[in-house]
Formats: C-alpha cells, sequence, structure tokens
C-alpha cells in the first residue's frame, strides 16, 4: 500500500490527531466572508510556500485531502499560530485573522455542502439545466444524460474548488471510467466519445449527444484513449464569472441525503 508522503509528513509533525474531536465549530468556518478574508491573507502570507492556490511549493499541497480532513480545526489554527518547528513560522496573526486562515484552508478540502459558496443556487440550476447545457452529460437525481458522472452527490464528494475545477478546467482531472476515446472504424469512419463495457469481443461506445454504438472489435482498426475530457473546455469564455459562481453553488448542494439548513440561509 503506498503511503502519501503528506500523510508521512503529518504524522511526523504530530498534526494526526488521536482521535476525533467532538466540539463546537468556530464561527468562521463555512462562512463565505471569512473564506474570502482568510484567502486574501493567505495569498499575502502562506502563498510563498503553499502556492497562491493551496497546490504546494516549499511547502505541503494542502489541497490534499488525504493530508488536511484529518486534521481537526483547532489542531490546524495551533499549527498557523505556533508555526512547525524546522518548517514553518508562526503567522502571528490577531485570533479573529487567524481563524479566517483556517476557513480558507478548510475550504479547500472540505465537502462543498458545509460551506457557503458565492452565487445563487436557483440561476445556478437554470444555467445547469439549461443555456449550459450541463444536464444533457450529466445526471441529477435520475434526471439528466450519463454521458459524464452522475452528480447527484457531488455537493458531499468534492470541495469548492474542486468544483470549480472541474467546470473550468475539466481536462486537469477526469474521473475514472469517464476518459475520452477515439474510435476509428475499418469503414473508413471515426467514432469519439466515452468508452463503456470494454471487452476483447465488442465494445460500447457513447458519443457527445449521448447515442450508444454497439461495436464488434472485428470491425475496429484502431482504439485511441486520450488524456482530455469530451467536456467542453469553453466555459470560461462562454459563461460570465457570475455565470460559473451561481453553477458551483447550485452543484454545492446536490447529495443524496437532505440538507439541514442553518436557520436565516437561503435555501
Amino acid at each position: 500500500m503506498r503511503i502519501s508522503p503528506a500523510v508521512c509528513l503529518a504524522a511526523e509533525l504530530g498534526l494526526l490527531p488521536q482521535d476525533e474531536k467532538e466540539g463546537e465549530k468556530n464561527k468562521a468556518i463555512g462562512d463565505l466572508q471569512a473564506i474570502e478574508a482568510g484567502r486574501k491573507l493567505f495569498a499575502n502570507g502562506c502563498a510563498a510556500c503553499h502556492g497562491p492556490d493551496g497546490r504546494g511549493g516549499r511547502g505541503p499541497n494542502l489541497r490534499e485531502h488525504v493530508f488536511w480532513h484529518p486534521v481537526d480545526d483547532e489542531t490546524l489554527y495551533k499549527a498557523i499560530t505556533k508555526g512547525i518547528s524546522g518548517g514553518m513560522p508562526p503567522a502571528n496573526l490577531p485570533e479573529d485573522q487567524t481563524w479566517q486562515v483556517v476557513a480558507f484552508v478548510r475550504s479547500l478540502t472540505a465537502p462543498a455542502m458545509e460551506n457557503t459558496a458565492p452565487g445563487d443556487r436557483k440561476a445556478g440550476e437554470e444555467l445547469f439545466w439549461g443555456k449550459a447545457g450541463c444536464g444533457g452529460c450529466h445526471r441529477i437525481q435520475g434526471r439528466g444524460g450519463n454521458l459524464g458522472p452522475d452528480l447527484s452527490n457531488v455537493g458531499a464528494m468534492r470541495a469548492l474548488p474542486q468544483i470549480r475545477d472541474s467546470i473550468l478546467d475539466p481536462d486537469a482531472e477526469i474521473s475514472s471510467g469517464y476518459e475520452s476515446v477515439s474510435v476509428s472504424l475499418k469503414s473508413g469512419k471515426t467514432l469519439r466519445g466515452v468508452a463503456r463495457n470494454r471487452t476483447n469481443y465488442s465494445m460500447q461506445l457513447q458519443n457527445a449527444d449521448g447515442n450508444l454504438h454497439l461495436l464488434s472489435m472485428r470491425d475496429v482498426s484502431q482504439v485511441k484513449l486520450t488524456k482530455g475530457s469530451v467536456m467542453p473546455k469553453d466555459f470560461s469564455k462562454r459563461l460570465g464569472g457570475p455565470d460559473i459562481d451561481n453553477i458551483v453553488a447550485y452543484l454545492s448542494r446536490q447529495r443524496t441525503r437532505p440538507i439541514e439548513e442553518p436557520k436565516g440561509k437561503v435555501k
């Protein structure tokens, strides 16, 4: 079994708690304004080692879920306040600003449903099933296409940055089983899409329109798997920043179990 270097580092630094702590969550955690304030503080200091988006540099990758998710908020707060011997200097920030940095770092890996996403969920829903065309390939609660991954539980499985990245840069991380494929037939025809149920004798290929083609391998001259996703790459051009925010806000609330909304929050 391969153990992540980040996990080893966490153990060496004593950042993996012995027992999961149950306590009252600091009010900054999951708060949109606190996260944004924390992002700015992070960019002015922490980013020098951890990268502007937390992907790492001289310091560890803070978006590696297996490293940071087991660390409770209080432990993370202490690590930022006191620093880590031989590695990270203390932040020397006031308590409220330190918690804002904690809120930002936590938002990088916490399930999207645990954070307040910027944007209008209702507008995002209309975009998803309308102008953006996402529903043609993705399914939510039984509605939509199946060329792309089912997003019914995406709010519980993905962090907000991951959802946003999957829209703006779909080639960065492709879900297993959804790699694009190009199939050349002996007849001279070429089909492109996603491979389904491929064996040595037959193959099912689903194209961008959702049509499923059952192919005999006897009729296939070449199968070429590509690194890219079949998802459009131009959402950043076709949609403005507010539209992206709205779609992310909508997807952040998608989970298979009902979400208990905090009092005073817009559903």
